[in-house]
C-alpha cells in the first residue's frame, strides 16, 4: 500500500526503497494507520524473507518508509508467463511460508496472501510483503462493520462469512498460491466475484494434476488439504503445508519433458539487466550494501519532478532520533516513476537488476565472523577461547534454493564450506580431525547455523562433536564489512543440490530404554539433533542426556546409525574396567518422518579381567515430542 521510488541515502551512502502514502490518502486515517501498522510489523520480523525496515517517519505530512531495496519481479508477474516448474514452486512457497510462520509466531495473521505480495529476486530469493492488512486476533478491525478485506480470489471460506481470522487463514491462501504457481491458474477462476466466492465457500478444492500433466497427483492431496472449508481440516500451520509440498516433490520423479519446461532463469542466476524506462524498484532485503555513494544522479527537470511533488529538491526526512535525507532523482540515467499498470495491487513492482554491482547473492561479500568462547553444549564452563577473523563468501540461489561457497580465515577447523539455506537459515556441516580423550583423531562434525537479523548482521551457533563424545558450541556472527572478489569463489549455481537425507527425520525428545543380557535394564530422556553432509550420505545424531547433558553421537551411514566407544567404567563388583561397545540402529523402514521407534542392539565388550562379564544389549527408543 503505497508509492515506492528508488532513493539514495546520503547518510548511509546507499541505495534504499522508499515506499510513501500517496498525497489522496494522506489524511485518511483508516490508510494511514494501515500504512503505520505495515511499518512496524516488518519491522518487528527478523526473518530473511520480510524486507527490513530501515527507518519511518513523516515529511511535509506524508508518512514514509525507509526499507532495503530488491531488485526483481513479483510472483504474479512470474506466473503470468506460465507454470512454475515444481521444484521453483515448492522452493518460492517454502520461503514465503517461512515469513508468515515467523509473522504467526508472534500472533500477526497476514490476511493477503498472494501473488502479487510475494517477490522474487533474480536469483529466486522470495519476500512476502505488505503487511498493511495484518492484524493479530483481538486486534481492532480497520474496517467499517461487515466490510471484509483482502483478495477475493486468494480468501478463505471463513473470513468470507464471518472474517473469523487466525494463521490457518494464511494457510489457505498460500494453498492457493501454490495451486497458481503449478497450474498458471487461480483455484477458483470465475466469470464473477460472487461465483468465485460462492465456490470458495461450496465448491471442492481443484485438482492442480488435473490441469498441468507435470503435476504429480501427490499434489492434489496437499492442496486438498491445505484448501479444506474447515479450518480444523486443514494443515495447522503454514510449515506443515510447505512440508508437505515438499514430500511430494520430492517423492516426484522429474520427467525429462518436465526438466525442460524449467525456464533458464530458474536454474541459474540471470544475468542482471539494465531497467527500463517503465520499470520501478520495490524495496527488497538482499542485495549487498553499496561500500561508496554512486555518483550523484542529475536532479529530474522541473517538468518531471513537479509532476510528482511540486518542487525540485532534496527530501529530507526527520525520524525520532536522526535526519535522513534522501535523493528522489535518476538513477543509472533512467526515470523511476511509481508503476500505474493495472493488475499488481495499489504498489509498484520490483524492477530488474542494474548490473552496476558484482557482489550479488543474499551472502555475499567479506564478513568479519567473530567466534564466542566454546562451552558445553549445555552452556557450561568455556573450554576455548573466543576469536575472530575474515570470511569471504559468495552466494546465489535458484531453482534448487540458495547457496553459498566460502573461504575462512585459518583458525575454523575448515577451510572451505559450503552454506544452504535450509528453512530460512544457513547450514553448512563439514567434518575434521581432533584429538579427543585418548583418541589423536577423531572424527569432529562441525556445524554452523545462522539466520540473517535485522540489523543486517547474520548470527547463530557454531557446534563442533567428535565421535567419542568430546563437544562444544559457540555464538557466531557474521558482520558483512567489504565486497569480495568473487572469481576466487568457487562458483555456488554450479554445485548439486543438497541431498535431504532420510536421517534428518530423527529429531526431538526420546525415551530411551537399554536391556542388557545378563542385567537390569536402564532408562533415560534424551533429545536429539541430526546434522547431515549436503551429500546426504553420512549424517551426526547427537543424543543429550536431559539430567546430565552428557552426549551420545551416532553417525549414520549405509542405512543405519553407529556407535563404537572406548572408554573405563566402574564394575559394580568393584574395580575399574575397559569396555568397547558398539551399538547400531538400523533406519526403520518404511521412513518415517519424524521417526517415532528407533530399535537396534549392541555389544559391551570388556577388555580387562573383571567379574563383570561381556554382554549383549537391546536398544529401544521411542518418540515423546519434539
Amino acid at each position: 500500500m503505497g508509492e515506492v521510488w528508488r532513493a539514495f541515502d546520503v547518510e548511509t551512502q546507499r541505495v534504499v526503497a522508499v515506499k510513501v502514502l500517496p498525497a489522496q490518502l494522506a489524511d485518511d486515517p483508516t490508510f494511514a494507520q494501515r500504512f503505520r501498522r505495515e511499518a512496524f510489523a516488518a519491522a518487528g520480523l527478523a526473518n530473511p524473507h520480510v524486507v527490513p525496515i530501515h527507518q519511518f517517519g513523516e515529511i511535509d505530512g506524508r508518512l514514509y518508509v525507509d526499507m532495503r531495496l530488491i531488485e526483481g519481479r513479483d510472483l504474479h508477474q512470474i506466473i503470468s508467463e506460465g507454470p512454475l516448474p515444481l521444484p521453483r514452486a515448492v522452493s518460492i512457497i517454502e520461503q514465503v511460508a517461512s515469513a508468515l510462520q515467523a509473522a504467526h509466531r508472534i500472533g500477526l495473521v497476514h490476511r493477503d496472501v498472494k501473488p502479487s505480495n510475494v517477490l522474487v529476486d533474480d536469483e529466486d530469493f522470495a519476500y512476502l510483503i505488505d503487511f498493511g492488512i495484518a492484524r493479530g486476533a483481538g486486534h481492532t478491525k480497520l474496517t467499517n462493520t461487515g466490510s471484509v478485506i483482502g483478495t477475493w480470489a486468494y480468501m478463505a471460506p471463513e473470513r468470507l462469512s464471518t472474517d473469523q481470522t487466525d494463521a490457518r487463514s494464511d494457510v489457505y491462501a498460500l494453498a492457493c498460491v501454490l495451486h497458481e504457481c503449478m497450474t498458471g491458474s487461480q483455484p477458483f477462476p470465475a466469470a464473477s466475484l460472487d461465483r468465485q466466492i460462492a465456490a470458495h465457500v461450496a465448491d471442492p478444492p481443484p485438482r492442480p494434476s488435473a490441469l498441468q500433466p507435470t503435476v504429480p497427483t501427490s499434489m492434489d492431496a496437499v492442496i486438498a488439504k491445505g484448501m479444506a472449508k474447515n479450518p480444523d481440516e486443514r494443515y495447522q500451520t503454514v510449515k506443515d503445508l510447505a512440508n508437505a509440498a515438499r514430500a511430494a516433490a520430492t517423492t516426484y520423479p522429474t520427467s525429462a519433458a518436465e526438466s525442460a519446461l524449467v525456464p533458464q532463469d530458474a536454474q541459474t542466476p540471470l544475468s542482471p539487466s539494465i531497467p527500463t524506462a517503465h520499470d520501478t524498484a520495490a524495496p527488497t532485503a538482499h542485495a549487498p550494501m553499496p561500500l561508496a555513494a554512486p555518483a550523484p544522479a542529475p536532479a529530474p527537470t522541473p517538468a518531471a519532478d513537479a509532476a510528482k511533488s511540486g518542487k525540485g529538491r532534496r527530501i529530507t526526512f526527520v525520524g525520532a532520533a536522526a535526519v535522513f535525507v534522501a535523493v528522489i532523482a535518476v538513477i543509472a540515467g533512467v526515470a523511476l516513476m511509481p508503476n500505474s499498470h493495472s493488475g499488481s495491487g495499489d504498489r509498484p513492482t520490483a524492477a530488474p537488476a542494474s548490473a552496476m554491482h558484482p557482489n550479488t547473492g543474499p551472502f555475499t561479500g567479506t564478513f568479519t565472523v567473530a567466534m564466542g568462547p566454546g562451552t558445553e553444549l549445555n552452556g557450561g564452563r568455556p573450554e576455548t577461547d573466543a576469536f575472530s577473523e575474515a570470511w569471504r563468501l559468495r552466494s546465489a540461489c535458484g531453482a534448487n534454493g540458495c547457496v553459498a561457497t566460502a573461504t575462512t580465515g585459518g583458525q575454523y577447523p575448515v577451510k572451505n564450506l559450503v552454506f544452504d539455506n535450509v528453512g530460512g537459515r544457513w547450514l553448512t556441516v563439514t567434518t575434521s580431525q581432533r584429538k579427543c580423550g585418548a583418541r589423536e583423531d577423531d572424527e569432529a562434525w562441525n556445524v554452523i547455523s545462522l539466520q540473517p537479523q535485522a540489523d543486517g548482521s547474520v548470527s547463530g551457533e557454531a557446534t563442533q562433536i567428535t565421535t567419542n563424545g568430546c563437544s562444544n558450541k559457540r555464538a557466531v556472527v557474521f558482520t558483512r564489512t567489504a565486497d569480495t572478489d568473487i572469481s576466487q569463489l568457487p562458483d555456488p549455481a554450479a554445485l548439486p543440490p543438497r541431498v535431504v537425507s532420510p536421517a534428518e527425520a530423527l529429531h526431538g525428545g526420546y525415551d530411551l530404554v537399554v536391556n542388557f543380557a545378563n542385567s537390569a535394564k536402564r532408562t533415560y530422556h534424551k533429545g536429539v539433533r541430526t546434522d547431515c553432509l549436503r551429500t546426504g550420505d553420512r549424517c551426526m545424531s547427537n543424543f543429550l542426556d536431559s539430567k546430565t547433558a552428557a552426549g551420545s553421537p551416532f553417525v549414520f551411514q549405509t542405512g543405519a546409525w553407529n556407535r563404537n566407544q572406548d572408554y573405563d567404567s566402574d564394575c559394580s563388583s568393584g574395580g575399574t574396567i575397559r569396555i568397547k561397545a558398539t551399538t547400531s540402529l538400523p533406519l526403520p523402514q518404511p521412513p518415517q518422518n519424524p521417526i517415532t521407534l528407533l530399535t537396534g542392539h549392541g555389544y559391551q565388550e570388556v577388555l580387562t579381567s573383571s567379574k563383570c562379564p561381556s554382554q549383549a544389549f537391546d536398544v529401544t527408543y521411542t518418540r515423546t515430542g519434539d
